[in-house]
């Protein structure tokens, strides 16, 4: 009969217990996962490349032995927002910083010219998918620059505490001796004169012309 008591007092202790601490023994209370589980994976990246407007591919960076910008040429910008995890971001900045010597055509978002950057919003980007987008200036007010210079452009993109930024790069030189370029194998390098090219090809054109007439010369005297 103690032993009775006993474990009917064991129960009435652990209903007690479940009352005193909100335990449902009937009706277990099922509890959902927050929007964002232990298993997601939020990620995402930004890829920024660049071409010259006479240019069909785009391309990481464009080094000074392949081609060197000037005043007035334009320059188109190519950014790729990526979202590389399993869960839907939203509201994702992104934010271009331009180096100096550009003159914007066109651009998504709005243009802070304090800080000399664009600044745009992804309202949602889905797991998996990609946003892209173009930015289009022209090299301006660089007449001043004497010696090759090396510009950044940097892109990055932000959402909550998650980060990614990529940059391009390119070379502009003022209008002095030279142009550089790459040869149609893409193995050598033309060095072309800027200033006094035009006399180089008539200087060209007069030794060959030159040439041709002692030749006729000497076939008239000699006979063959």
């Amino acid at each position: 009969m103690m032993q009775v008591n006993k474990k009917y007092s064991n129960i009435l202790f652990a209903v007690l217990m479940a009352g005193l601490f909100g335990i449902n023994l009937i009706n277990p209370i099922v509890v959902k996962a927050d929007a964002y589980s232990s298993d997601d994976q939020k990620t995402i990246s930004i890829d920024k490349k660049l071409r010259s407007i006479h240019d069909l591919k785009y391309v990481d960076n464009i080094s000074s032995t392949t081609r060197t910008f000037k005043n007035g040429d334009v320059l188109e910008f190519f950014v790729k927002v990526t979202n590389t995890g399993d869960t839907n971001l939203k509201n994702v900045k992104v934010t271009d910083n331009l180096p100096p010597f550009l003159k914007l055509i066109f651009f998504p978002g709005t243009f802070n010219s304090t800080d000399n950057k664009i600044e745009w919003t992804i309202d949602e980007l889905n797991a998996g998918h990609s946003q892209e987008f173009l930015i289009r200036a022209k090299i301006d007010k660089a007449t001043e620059v004497k010696t090759l210079t090396k510009e950044t452009n940097v892109a990055s993109a932000r959402v909550d505490e998650l980060g990614a930024r990529d940059d391009a790069t390119y070379y502009i030189l003022h209008k002095g001796t030279t142009s550089t370029t790459v040869t149609p194998d893409g193995k050598g390098e033309i060095i072309i004169p800027v200033t006094g090219s035009g006399s180089l090809v008539l200087e060209t054109i007069g030794v060959i012309s030159m040439g041709l007439s002692g030749l006729a010369l000497r076939k008239k005297i000699r006979g063959f």
